[in-house]
């Protein structure tokens, strides 16, 4: 029972820290379907309910198609359920290709079959997939724990976070200098629109993720990497495989998706960090360009003016328009660009900001390795454990 509880407590440890693919044999099918099926079971119902009544259909005719659909339902599940040899109405025990199938495809037929509404169907199949990747995506890589993890830990940095802003401060004060307040990027930045603003603000986040997506081969291999037995003890500090010593000869290596786990981690947590200081960067074009920049001056450089709200100050009108708020956005992304460079290149900033990040996920991976060998120990593999 003793194993058995290390075991469940270094598993739950890897779960709040966004990491369950370095619990040993975790299987998507069993740990990830199989619990969202009660809402699942529920949305397809409810999609059957909603796509069966037909426009063209009486009230009571629509209400005889929804429980025909359901009968047919029922009497298909008890089909599959007897030819497995199990009774009709049982719950699977893991949920495969075909019931994923079924789940995108059987709600989308239903209207076509009863009032050819191809439209509906499309958009059903679309919103399905949509509902699975992103189960799939919060639930296999822990989305929800890594966020809950992140932000953990940014509330004992922001003493941390107000200092690094202060030392972007002049990053600021050039870009206001030479940016900001020139009307060539209120021509350009406050007047685009739609899509081609969109895709400008993106760009500078795609280069940002690249950037640190191009480092992350070489940052998580150093992980996995330990000087002796004694830095993994030193590591696994405070964890729940605190009270055994591993004889791990080396760090085993990791797999295709414990590797992507890891990466999205590093990623994330990066990505939150550099997220708040642009923010508060942002937050800085915002105050000043209210402060500086009036409705006669917005007309001037951008050509147009579109004023959401008015703040009166004194005897002066405060205004906030439309291409403020573009123009500062777009700013904030190339401020978030140069932030993340900085982070990435700087000494200072990799010793005070990401080198945290770097060090906990180098700690998850020491606990990984003492937990694997645990688990050969236990299965009578050579790695041997005994008690501190």
């Amino acid at each position: 029972m003793a194993d058995e509880a290390v075991v469940r407590a270094t598993e739950g440890w890897f779960l709040r820290r966004g990491l369950p693919h370095f619990i040993a044999n975790y299987n998507a099918s069993q740990d990830i379907w199989t619990r969202a099926l009660p809402a699942l079971t529920l949305l397809f119902l409810i999609e059957v309910a909603v796509n069966a009544p037909s426009k063209e259909f009486p009230i009571w005719l629509d209400v005889v198609v929804v429980a025909a659909a359901f009968a047919v339902l029922l009497g298909v599940w008890a089909l599959v359920n007897r030819r497995r040899g199990r009774r009709p109405f049982a719950r699977p025990d893991s949920i495969g290709p075909v019931e994923i199938a079924a789940f995108v495809i059987v709600p989308a037929v239903v209207p076509i079959v009863v009032g050819g509404q191809a439209g509906s169907a499309l958009a059903t199949v679309v919103f399905n997939i949509f509902v699975l990747v992103g189960i799939f995506a919060f639930t296999s890589y822990g989305l929800l724990a890594m966020t809950r993890w992140a932000f953990g830990r940014l509330m004992g940095q922001l003493e941390s976070i107000v200092s690094l802003v202060a030392r972007a401060l002049p990053l600021v004060a050039l870009l206001v200098t030479f940016l900001f307040l020139t009307n060539e990027v209120w021509q350009t930045a406050g007047d685009l629109e739609g899509a081609p603003y969109i895709l400008a603000v993106s760009l500078f986040i795609v280069v940002g993720v690249s950037f640190i997506v191009v480092r992350l081969p070489h940052d998580i291999g150093a992980l996995n990497q330990f000087d002796d037995e004694d830095a993994i003890r030193e590591l696994v500090a405070g964890t729940p495989v605190e009270g055994t010593t591993a004889l791990v000869h080396e760090a085993p290596p990791l797999g295709r998706r414990e590797w992507g786990n890891v990466a999205l981690v590093a990623l994330f947590t990066q990505g939150v960090q550099i997220v708040i200081v642009s923010l508060l960067i942002g937050s800085f074009f915002v105050a000043l360009g209210v402060l500086l920049v009036d409705e006669a001056t917005t007309l001037d450089w951008a050509r147009r003016v579109d004023v959401l709200a008015t703040i009166s100050l004194g005897n002066s009108e405060l205004v906030i328009t439309e291409q403020l708020l573009r123009v500062a956005g777009f700013l904030t992304a190339f401020s978030g660009l140069n932030f993340t460079v900085y982070l990435l290149t700087d000494d200072t900033y990799r010793r005070e900001f990401r080198d945290e990040v770097v060090a906990e996920l180098h700690q998850a991976f020491a606990v990984r390795a003492v937990y694997l060998a645990f688990l050969d120990e236990e299965a009578g593999a050579s790695a041997t454990i005994s008690p501190t």
